[in-house]
């Protein structure tokens, strides 16, 4: 299979660049009040930030506060996961204090998964920032933070590009969270692997590779994850973004990588050895590496015989061509 990644050397810059996020490598203090008054100050105290004061436990009642940003959180977890067990005295296995709180909120209270203890506030914002919720104690200095992302997003529907007639009507959404799912129902494997990381000071955008592990090829599987850690750039806000930063070919009239909104084309692209890259806000997906006869293929090639497809694919190329001419 022919390259088509070139190398690119990587360049420190040791010059934050304009606009870019400070490193915040400084502990939480132990004082409730100034751990929230630090977090007003760096979100400029905003409107949809909320700060619920609670007390956990009725008879320690530990004053604590429990901070999210409403619009991008499932406020129903939080109340009935967190909030109201918070606040009950019989489901603490031990007499609670502001030194083992979180060990006991952790193992007996919360009942929601990805729960994280930070201790810095290069921890705090970006879990803040992504949905989940904060649960800060005073006379503690660190923080906990609970998965409950949420908030509204358009629901699964069919593909605006690709229409089939034969196939699967579904397509992706803007929900990193989503769209990874849709592929993992397809293909049932604990070969399919997934990393996941953090791309733009500024927009700290999900982008995630996916592959088989077994069937893509190693070298390449390493050459995309050294590009994507390579990126150095303040804002990702879709997927163009990165095929742009991570492609061989800029002055070129043809496209050096796929992309679809399609769960079923990228299964298929993984079983063929290639690797898929999402990108957080928008439904399509990349396929990397590309080749020149994949731009031919329609989606329902995949559900003919392949001498038909085959056939009609060749059909497609020529009279592409015979147009271009």
């Amino acid at each position: 299979m022919p390259s088509l990644f070139k190398n690119k050397k990587s360049k420190d810059n040791k010059k934050e660049t304009e606009g870019s996020l400070p490193e915040e490598q400084e502990l939480l203090m132990q004082s409730l009040e100034g751990n929230i008054a630090n977090i007003k100050k760096r979100t400029g105290n905003s409107s949809d930030m909320v700060i619920r004061y609670i007390k956990i436990g009725e008879r320690a009642a530990i004053q604590a506060a429990v901070i999210y940003i409403d619009g991008i959180v499932d406020n129903q977890s939080i109340q009935e996961l967190l909030v109201d067990t918070m606040m009950k005295d019989d489901v603490f296995s031990e007499p609670i204090t502001p030194q083992n709180a979180f060990t006991l909120l952790k193992e007996d209270v919360v009942g929601i998964g990805d729960i994280a203890i930070l201790h810095t506030w290069s921890e705090v914002f970006p879990a803040l920032m992504s949905g989940d919720t904060l649960i800060l104690i005073d006379g503690n200095n660190h923080a906990m933070s609970a998965g409950t992302k949420g908030g509204e997003w358009r629901s699964i529907q069919e593909p605006t590009t690709q229409l089939v007639v034969r196939g699967s009507k579904e397509g992706f959404t803007e929900s990193i969270a989503k769209n990874m799912p849709m592929v993992r129902r397809i293909i049932k494997s604990p070969d399919l692997w997934v990393e996941t990381m953090k791309i733009g000071k500024v927009t700290q955008t999900d982008v995630s590779m996916m592959y088989i592990n077994g069937i893509a090829n190693d070298k390449i599987v390493k050459e995309v994850k050294q590009r994507l850690n390579q990126i150095n750039i303040d804002s990702i806000l879709e997927s163009g973004y990165v095929e742009q930063l991570i492609e061989d070919q800029t002055y070129t009239t043809f496209p050096t990588m796929y992309h679809t909104e399609r769960p079923d084309i990228v299964a298929g692209n993984l079983l063929e050895g290639r690797i898929a890259i999402f990108v957080d806000g928008t439904p399509f997906v990349l396929i990397a590496p590309a080749v020149f006869i994949q731009f031919f293929q329609s989606p329902e090639d995949y559900y003919s015989r392949f001498d038909i497809a085959t056939s009609i694919r060749f059909l497609r190329g020529n009279c592409g061509a015979f147009h271009a001419v």
